[in-house]
Parts: C-alpha cells; sequence; structure tokens
C-alpha cells in the first residue's frame, strides 16, 4: 500500500548520507490528504461525465455550455422541469429534447432565434380569443393546453400565464378560423397538437424552417396533417 516509501531502500542505491536524506520528503508525499484527494479528483474517468451533466445540460453537445447557446439550452430546460404533466408519456420537457433539441434538422440559429421571441409575436389576438372560448370555455384548463404553454414558455423564456392568457388556443386541435377546433380525446392525439402548436406558432412567430425540421414540410397545413397522421422526424 506503499510503493512510494519503499522506492528509496531499493538495493541499487548508494547507502549514502547525502542520499539518504530525500527518504522523509518521499514519505511525506503521501502523509497529506491534499495530494491523494487531488489524485482521486483527476484519475476518476468514470465520473468526469457526471460532472459535466451538472454543469451543461442534455443537448449541450450542439456548443459549450459556457458559450450564448449553451445557456440558453441551459435556461430552456430548467425552466421545462418546472411542469410534470404527462401527455402519452411525455413531459414537456422530454418531449422538447427528443424532438427539438436532439433533432439535427433544428439548427443552433433557430433555437436561439426561439429564445429571442416576445409575448407580441405570439399573441392571438381578441378576436381569436373570443372565438375560441366560445367554442371551448375551458380551454386554458385544459392539461393538454398547460403542457403546450408550459413547452412554448420554457423556449422562449415568456411568462406561462401570460402566454395562456394571450393564447387560449394553444393545445387545441384545428384552428380558430374554421368550423374544425375542439379538444382532443386521445393522448396521442394531444402530444401530436401540443408538438404541432409549439412549431407552428414559432413559424407564425418568424423561426422559418422549423415546421419542416420537425413534420418534414413547412406547410401550416400540410404539417398539420403529418403531425395528426403521427408522422415527424423526430
Amino acid at each position: 500500500m506503499d510503493p512510494i516509501g519503499r522506492r528509496p531502500v531499493a538495493l541499487h542505491t548508494p547507502p549514502q548520507p547525502a542520499k539518504a536524506e530525500p527518504r522523509p520528503a518521499a514519505n511525506t508525499v503521501q502523509t497529506p490528504s491534499t495530494p491523494q484527494s487531488v489524485g482521486h479528483t483527476q484519475k476518476s474517468g468514470f465520473e468526469a461525465p457526471g460532472v459535466k451533466a451538472l454543469q451543461a445540460p442534455v443537448g449541450t453537445w450542439r456548443a459549450p455550455a459556457d458559450s450564448e447557446l449553451g445557456k440558453v439550452i441551459h435556461g430552456m430546460l430548467e425552466r421545462l422541469k418546472q411542469c410534470d404533466i404527462k401527455i402519452k408519456g411525455d413531459t414537456p420537457e422530454s418531449l422538447f429534447r427528443r424532438a427539438i433539441l436532439d433533432n439535427k434538422h433544428v439548427s443552433n440559429e433557430q433555437l436561439l432565434a426561439i429564445s429571442k421571441v416576445s409575448l407580441e409575436q405570439l399573441d392571438s389576438g381578441p378576436e381569436t380569443r373570443q372565438k375560441v372560448l366560445a367554442k371551448v370555455p375551458n380551454a386554458r384548463e385544459l392539461p393538454v393546453h398547460k403542457f403546450t404553454v408550459a413547452m412554448l414558455s420554457a423556449a422562449t423564456g415568456i411568462d406561462a400565464q401570460k402566454l395562456s392568457e394571450a393564447c387560449p388556443d394553444l393545445g387545441l386541435t384545428g384552428a380558430p378560423g374554421t368550423p374544425l377546433l375542439y379538444a382532443a380525446k386521445t393522448e396521442r392525439m394531444q402530444r401530436s397538437t401540443a408538438l404541432h402548436d409549439f412549431t407552428d406558432y414559432l413559424r407564425g412567430a418568424g423561426i422559418k424552417g422549423l415546421n419542416k425540421a420537425v413534420w418534414g414540410v413547412e406547410n401550416r397545413v400540410l404539417s398539420a396533417a403529418v403531425s395528426a397522421l403521427g408522422g415527424g422526424r423526430y
């Protein structure tokens, strides 16, 4: 257990007084706890990923954790953790990670642009709000609405309550300006709608190419059809 302490007594070392003096120095290297703890920290290749995971959240493979993008992604994920609603086995965080963050078709530039979207860019407007609440009075109370709001709020940094007030149609299947607007009953359709609302509202806010990155087509109607049929590139 003390290989360093045995080195000075090797047979090939001349037993001269001048060379016997380094012995205490060799022994004292082992007595302090600091060198041992430093060596332990540096040698552990298994612990290194764990340390990095605490400093840089999953997804920062896109950029260093201390870069602008790394900090933006960290903020998004921290906010996503605050909502634990599950739809079809997914929380807002897990769906965002899989469909957006780990999607190679979604660019770093798009992620940065998403983080800068304002409430005014997403606001449905008073006329749409009136139509939505006339058809689905409890729209804001639906789990799928809260799920969608949580994901969009976390990605943009917009206050969730304000976003819900401005966009009661988030999470509803269909479109306010058409006869088709309802709260989907199956969890598969709810999850699909939540993700499509996320991408399409951001497309409407100026994030071009996000529908195509997730659904394969940019057009609002066609991407909604792909979503409803269970398609997607994630």
